[in-house]
């Protein structure tokens, strides 16, 4: 399974993202080790949506550090919590698995 993550509000060329299972887990792991409260009991199961808002973003990313605790791979990290701000200014992700 993959997940295709959008910001609610985008053009089409950026504000998008695809992440395997894989990928998705290791972000989920770090942003629980960082206590970013990221709701991810609301991932959605295969052929689903689920929608996070602008201040549930908001309020996960203000506990973020740039420095990964535990995630090998720091440029994905990185690239993460860029993707949030941007959704922060775009309504928030929308989140296809």
């Amino acid at each position: 399974m993959s997940y295709r993550i959008y910001w609610r509000r985008n053009d089409g060329v950026s504000g998008h993202v695809w992440l395997s299972a894989g990928d998705m887990d290791a972000l989920a792991v770090e942003m629980t080790l960082q206590g970013m409260p990221w709701p991810g009991d609301r991932l959605p199961e295969s052929g689903a949506d689920a929608v996070l808002t602008a201040d549930e973003v908001e309020s996960a990313i203000a506990a973020a550090r740039e420095t990964p605790l535990g995630i090998s791979d720091g440029q994905l990290w990185i690239d993460w919590l860029v993707f949030l701000e941007g959704a922060i200014q775009n309504g928030g992700l929308l989140i296809r698995a």
